[in-house]
């Protein structure tokens, strides 16, 4: 027994030193803070204010990942890969930094000379611009967080915790100061501004943390970046602004209830979708530094590793399709009762997710198979408007939203599957062939 227990504390010991095991801990620190105080948020908004002011809030946030996706660029991808790689060169990380920060400082700009331009020519949106205008802090505060510097060196126990405390002020802002539809701007300010306190707090941690400089870059290393993250950004924009475009046309369209209604449920299983972030966040560079070395060794990870990812988000996924009935309007209120049939369909998207990260974060991109990628990701954003433009037609808003997300999250995921075992079995016949 004794030696079960001293075994037991070695693999212990010996998890937390890993640095996988300990960065995805970490992420799951911040992502808790990013995911699970909205979600502790989600019940006092539901109940303090009316549907149609709780779906305004939800659709100005929805609205604003258009820029959100702008700045990113595809950086969270290209530039942790190349800080994975650079390491230990503290110069070419400086270079790398100021140059991606530059990058997003110039498209956060753009960004929002868009928004007010589109909010102002909008009439229906028009009533609502400050709304919008205090939803662009998020904006802003993703600009200011380099979560792909912290990502790509590895160094996540630098921002964890002051990301958390930051998030736990806007929580109890909120708690305090919203307290009906007259708060409107409020509610979306703490959120927003949560995110924009958080951001200030990663950007200060940099210098003194990682021992990493802002340089006045070169146009041309700015430009670098630029085409380096094109491709990423082109898949993941077109990705993106396809589920957010689904919200906006349905807002455009539908009452805006139905909004509420989708977002309610959404905010559930982005609480759920969070906890698959740490694991992509935290293997990605891991899986890009094994192939540099081989790529045969990312098919084996992910062959040995997949079924353990999924398990636990499956049987979480089944259990919210069969309790949301009874626990969804004690969480929310009656008022939130047709959010029940949207939640019950998005509960395997999750799931879902832990596939399509496996298949083409860990495997394809770290092996270098970004056009492939990105053919994949397109090819899933025609299925979801083939989907969505008919079904929005005879269904209502917030389940056309859920059944288009469903089955353009299955058909990703099959066909990053199909790909990474089309490799792998090639991989194998070479091997035995040599």
């Amino acid at each position: 027994m004794s030696s079960l227990f001293l075994n037991f504390r070695k693999t212990a010991k010996r998890l937390k030193s890993h640095t996988v095991v300990r960065n995805a801990f970490l992420m799951y620190v911040v992502q808790f803070s990013g995911y699970i105080f909205p979600l502790i948020a989600l019940p006092y908004l539901a109940h303090k204010l009316s549907t149609e002011m709780f779906g305004w809030v939800a659709f100005a946030q929805t609205f604003n990942w258009y820029f959100i996706t702008l700045t990113d660029y595809g950086f969270n991808l290209t530039a942790t890969r190349a800080i994975a790689i650079a390491q230990d060169d503290r110069t070419a990380i400086s270079r790398t930094y100021s140059a991606v920060l530059t990058a997003k400082v110039l498209l956060t700009i753009l960004g929002l000379v868009i928004m007010l331009a589109v909010v102002v020519a909008a009439p229906r949106l028009r009533p609502y611009l400050a709304l919008f205008t205090v939803s662009f802090l998020s904006v802003i505060g993703n600009l200011l967080f380099p979560m792909w510097l912290f990502q790509g060196m590895q160094k996540m126990e630098h921002v964890a915790i002051r990301d958390f405390l930051a998030k736990i002020i806007s929580l109890v802002t909120l708690f305090l100061f919203v307290h009906g539809d007259q708060d409107y701007l409020i509610a979306a300010g703490t959120q927003s501004g949560g995110q924009l306190l958080a951001g200030i707090v990663g950007l200060l941690t940099v210098r003194p943390k990682l021992g990493v400089r802002f340089q006045i870059p070169l146009w041309s290393e700015v430009r670098e970046q630029f085409i380096a993250g094109w491709p990423a950004f082109l898949s993941l924009s077109v990705s993106g602004y396809a589920v957010v475009t689904n919200t906006v046309i349905i807002g455009l369209r539908a009452p805006v209830s139905e909004i509420a209604y989708y977002n309610a449920a959404q905010r559930l299983i982005a609480a759920m979708r969070s906890m698959v972030s740490p694991l992509s966040t935290a293997i990605y560079p891991h899986a890009s530094q094994k192939a540099v070395r081989s790529e045969a060794d990312v098919v084996e990870f992910v062959r040995k590793y997949a079924l353990i990812f999924l398990a636990p988000f499956l049987v979480v996924g089944i259990l919210l399709i069969v309790a949301s009935p009874w626990a969804l309007p004690r969480f929310l209120g009656e008022k939130f009762h047709d959010s029940v049939p949207v939640l019950q369909i998005m509960a395997l998207t999750p799931a879902l997710l832990v596939l399509i990260q496996v298949y083409s974060t860990y495997y394809m991109l770290a092996c270098g198979y970004d056009k492939e990628w990105m053919r994949i990701m397109l090819t899933t954003v025609v299925v979801n408007f083939a989907v969505l433009l008919p079904l929005m037609f005879v269904i209502r808003g917030s389940l056309t939203l859920a059944i288009t997300g469903l089955v353009s999250e299955t058909s990703a995921a099959f066909l990053y599957w199909r790909f990474y075992r089309g490799r792998a079995m090639r991989l194998r016949e070479a091997t035995a062939l040599t």
